[in-house]
């Protein structure tokens, strides 16, 4: 795992705040410190959480394709199928 630059759609985990640990896909780089991050469960479409580029890891350098109309069962789908469960409920 290595921390380099971040591209939308690309997988992170969180190191830092009370959702370290969790998996979450980048919707949207918002400037130089921001970016925008969705799970499909926890963080929806509707309500992604903004979070400093510091705080991430990237984990590979799988990619979601985020064309078209996605749903939060896409990213869900995504993350399950490489290997992220963010089951736990809060």
């Amino acid at each position: 795992m290595k921390n380099g630059p971040l591209s939308e759609g690309e997988i992170v985990l969180s190191r830092a705040g009370r959702d370290r640990g969790r998996a979450f896909v980048i919707l949207k780089l918002i400037d130089e410190e921001y970016v925008l991050l969705v799970d499909g469960r926890l963080r929806t479409l509707e309500r992604p959480k903004k979070k400093k580029r510091r705080h991430l890891l990237k984990t590979s350098e799988t990619r979601m394709e985020l064309s078209g109309h996605l749903l939060d069962a896409d990213f869900r789908k995504f993350l399950a199928a490489q290997g992220f469960r963010n089951d736990r409920k809060e």
